[in-house]
């Protein structure tokens, strides 16, 4: 209903948009011989309106539904499953479970411990995501029938860590989603505890640095094109800044990482074969039950490609001593 009302006021506004558009096509030639700059303020006045509508719908996009609350750490509504709210990589709910409650962080809402994360990924500020989630009660095959939904959806990843706490992280048509489950010590009929986090404010993948060219697969933890940081090992273990756009490799004595999240095995092996492709050198390779291992040089510079299947993350790393590569 949210997205609907919004629909029709912006056909409200461009149809205003239209006939004022229409009215000045009907003035008459005398109006018409007005000067160029009369045109080009009407232009200009067409272009501020055009903005006004583009503001107007994001505002109204953002409207909290019907039934909801809200305050300043974001909105909420309980025992309900809004799946005419949510986006489209939340399934429906499963058969059966218990609803705790539906919510939603804006970019305006804060957070109450002031940490600005959704799973792996870290923002600098509340301004610069938004995140979307439920609560719910469920048995195991509950909880298996939902990931199952969620990579019907076409999400990809799984389980990143297991034990006392089982995390998943899945990414996919533009979200990532993070899976929280815990024992529920509360609820006699249901075995797991399980909060879902999604959030669509990804960030750029980078291309390259010092014009060795970086995967292009899952996601990276926080917005290296804006900050990123390397290990200079001269003074000891300090990271420095490093801009990925200009800045060039020491010669020595340093280490870059590069993490991405949701990545598959086949993307280490991939990206070690697009190295291998531009004339890198393998020094030592391995394809075993827990992960691809590849480890590449050239041009006095050594190169990681590592996957680890119990995080489902492609780490890559260069520095010009494989010893600073291994840990």
């Amino acid at each position: 209903m949210k997205k609907l009302f919004a629909f029709l006021i912006a056909l409200i506004m461009l149809f205003s948009l239209a006939a004022c558009g229409s009215d000045d096509n009907d003035r008459s030639d005398g109006q018409n011989e007005d000067s160029n700059a009369s045109n080009n303020d009407a232009g200009s006045d067409n272009d501020i309106n055009i903005s006004e509508l583009d503001a107007a719908i994001d505002t109204l996009e953002q409207l909290i539904p019907e039934g909801w609350d809200e305050n300043s750490y974001g909105a909420y509504i309980y025992n309900v499953w809004d799946s005419e709210f949510l986006p489209d990589c939340f399934p429906d709910a499963p058969e059966g479970i218990k609803v705790d409650q539906t919510t939603f962080k804006d970019y305006t809402h804060d957070t109450l411990n002031g940490d600005y994360a959704v799973g792996p990924l870290y923002y600098e500020s509340k301004e610069d995501y938004r995140e979307y989630g439920v609560f719910f009660y469920a048995t195991e095959e509950q909880l298996d029938a939902f990931t199952g939904a969620v990579e019907a959806k076409g999400m990809e990843g799984g389980i990143t860590e297991e034990g006392e706490w089982t995390f998943y992280n899945y990414f996919g048509n533009g979200w990532f989603m993070e899976i929280f489950v815990r024992e529920a010590l509360s609820e006699d009929d249901y075995q797991y505890s399980v909060s879902v986090s999604a959030t669509d404010s990804l960030f750029e993948l980078p291309a390259s640095i010092d014009g060795i060219p970086l995967p292009q697969c899952g996601m990276t933890e926080s917005d290296y094109n804006q900050y990123y940081t390397i290990q200079d090992f001269t003074n000891g273990y300090e990271d420095v800044d490093f801009d990925l756009s200009s800045d060039t490799l020491p010669s020595e004595y340093y280490a870059a990482w590069f993490n991405y999240y949701c990545a598959a095995n086949q993307d280490a092996i991939d990206y070690a074969q697009q190295l291998k492709d531009l004339g890198w050198e393998v020094e030592w390779e391995s394809d075993g039950e827990d992960g691809y291992r590849c480890c590449l040089h050239k041009d006095g510079i050594y190169a990681i490609s590592n996957y680890y299947d119990y995080d489902c993350l492609l780490e890559v790393g260069f520095s010009d001593m494989v010893e600073n590569l291994s840990y």
